[in-house]
């Protein structure tokens, strides 16, 4: 069958492989370029007390924003690219953001979620140009290395202005919160737990004193019945009487001196009295027994007066005993209060420190920071491509469909050429099997169709030649020309 058909497979065979060498020495040559970029991270500083992003996602966040739309414009107008096409804007978008990579490299044995995971980045461009692509390449890495530093020193300047804000609104809430717990302890000073051991020693301190008021109470009521009883006596034989009453007078007032401090009130009282005895010696008895009288109730009155004062103070000390667990338990939730808001202080604090220290470093260059390693070079030769891959499947796509050709015109023409065919059809053998004998016409034919052959064989050998650019002097025509500028 192949050989019957052989002019035919030569022939789309040919067309075939000169058809797909056109269109793979017809498409455009594409160069790519790379630069690389480092992360210099100083070895005197501590990596962990960067308070910033972690490299690896600032490299995310950079790489959203470079092929973000606004900026893929600004690079095509910057570097004058599809100047002379006449794509749509968004087809030059896609364009550019399909021929541009960024590859980030780890480094070895470091875990992915560390902060040194990031060795280096990789940017790639592809183009129709050598310098085209050389310029896309640096171009990325140049904004990479730039948005880098400002964005840092942007999340710096936030950071810094809400850390400060932060903690002048935590220093007004700690000024006020002292405030409130200062006002509480003074209205509830007697209810603190700290009061509670003076209040067990106050009340001691009241009984006592109670005690001691009540005794002297009853001496002064007893005094005032002996004076109103000898009040009596006194009108029959007041100068005896007086006598007596002065003398009586001194033996109480030295008793007391020796038993009673000098200020205590009784001595004061015998001594005011031995007073007026002594001066009533030339007036009338009755009327120093009624200035007597006079003194005595007006000491009473001020005893009364202090045992009402006991009994109230003894009454708002259990007042204030009985409220001690409630100011206990709000003293506690303000010193909590306190204490949380103390710790955010000293964490906001904290962070700010870390803040300044990493803008002081960034200042001085000795923080983490990208560097431009190797910036993209114009490429000598254009980038590997699939050209002998599919200059292989091109030739066999076309020896297949000549062999499929060829079989379904077999199949058109069911002639029996041999006897084997002529039993497998009939079922009987034939006796006598004879070779076709060529005649004159049929050798004319077959030495026509082998010149036909050789020719297609060279014409096709000829063709392919011209179409790869393998005859001198003759350029080929499926060659684009290299475009001046832009990637199309």
């Amino acid at each position: 069958m192949i050989w019957r058909r052989l002019p035919l497979v030569l022939t789309i065979m040919v067309l075939g492989v000169l058809i797909s060498f056109y269109l793979i020495i017809s498409s455009p040559r594409i160069y790519q370029a790379s630069a690389v970029i480092q992360l210099d991270m100083p070895a005197a500083i501590d990596q962990g007390s960067d308070s910033s992003l972690p490299a690896s996602r600032r490299v995310q966040l950079i790489e959203q924003r470079l092929m973000a739309r606004a900026n893929l414009r600004e690079v095509i107008q910057r570097l004058g690219l599809f100047a002379d096409t006449q794509l749509s804007e968004t087809e030059k978008l896609g364009a550019l953001r399909s021929s541009t990579r960024i590859e980030s490299i780890t480094a070895p044995g470091v875990s992915v979620e560390s902060r040194m995971s990031l060795a280096a980045i990789v940017i790639t461009a592809q183009a129709e140009t050598p310098a085209t692509a050389a310029a896309i390449a640096n171009d990325f890495a140049d904004s990479v290395v730039n948005r880098d530093r400002e964005n840092r020193q942007l999340r710096m300047l936030e950071s810094q202005e809400y850390l400060h804000n932060e903690e002048r609104r935590l220093n007004e809430q700690l000024s006020e919160q002292e405030r409130q717990a200062v006002e509480f302890s003074a209205r509830n000073e007697d209810s603190l737990p700290s009061s509670q051991e003076f209040l067990q020693t106050e009340l001691a301190q009241l009984t006592e004193m109670e005690t001691a008021l009540d005794r002297d109470i009853m001496t002064l009521q007893r005094e005032r019945l002996s004076l109103e009883a000898g009040g009596l006596a006194t009108e029959t034989r007041p100068s005896a009487s007086l006598v007596q009453q002065i003398r009586s007078a001194e033996v109480e007032l030295a008793q007391a001196r020796r038993t009673l401090s000098p200020d205590h009130p009784e001595i004061k009282r015998l001594e005011g009295t031995l007073e007026r005895l002594n001066s009533g010696v030339a007036s009338g008895g009755s009327d120093v027994i009624r200035r007597q009288a006079e003194l005595i109730d007006a000491q009473l009155a001020k005893l009364n007066e202090q045992k009402a004062g006991i009994i109230i103070r003894r009454t708002e000390i259990d007042h204030a005993r009985a409220r001690a667990p409630e100011v206990s338990r709000e003293l506690e939730a303000m010193t909590r209060q306190q204490r949380r808001l103390q710790d955010r202080y000293n964490e906001i604090s904290r962070q700010l420190a870390q803040v300044e220290t990493q803008q002081m470093l960034m200042e001085n260059d000795q923080a983490e920071r990208f560097v431009l390693l190797e910036r993209a070079l114009p490429p000598e030769y254009p980038a590997m491509s699939n050209r002998k891959k599919s200059a292989v499947m091109g030739a066999g796509a076309s020896m297949g469909l000549a062999l499929a050709v060829a079989f379904v015109l077999e199949l058109l023409n069911p002639v029996l050429r041999r006897g084997d065919q002529f039993t497998r059809v009939t079922g009987t053998r034939p006796v006598v099997s004879l070779p076709y004998r060529l005649t004159a016409a049929d050798l004319r034919k077959r030495r026509l169709r082998n010149i036909y052959m050789i020719l297609l064989l060279v014409l096709g050998i000829f063709i392919a030649l011209w179409l790869i650019g393998q005859i001198p002097g003759l350029p080929s025509p499926g060659v684009v020309s290299m475009p001046t500028d832009g990637m199309g």
